[in-house]
């Protein structure tokens, strides 16, 4: 959870953790259930399974997603002076 000071300037942050964390929540689901998303044979030989089209491509987005949250995080920590930011991953980014 980002710390008091952060809070203070970006309320939002609260809710971008627990978006990061459902996200994360929902790669593992899918990885679960399709084991052979991350090295599906993207091309016209293969055919391939709609719901594992779709898992693939849900992945694909997470990650952009939760990318683009580590980048506001350190927009955020820029934008308050944060003399010694901290590493993404202390807000559970």
């Amino acid at each position: 959870m980002p710390d008091e000071r952060v809070l203070r300037h970006f309320p939002e942050a609260a809710v971008l953790v627990v978006l990061d964390a459902a996200l994360a929540a929902t790669e593992l689901a899918l990885r679960v259930e399709h084991p052979a998303v991350d090295e599906l044979p993207l091309d016209p030989q293969h055919e391939i399974a709609p719901s594992l089209l779709t898992a693939h491509l849900v992945l694909s987005r997470s990650a952009e997603l939760r990318h683009l949250l580590k980048l506001y995080f350190a927009a955020v920590q820029r934008a308050i002076g944060d003399e010694q930011p901290r590493d993404a991953e202390d807000w559970a980014f």
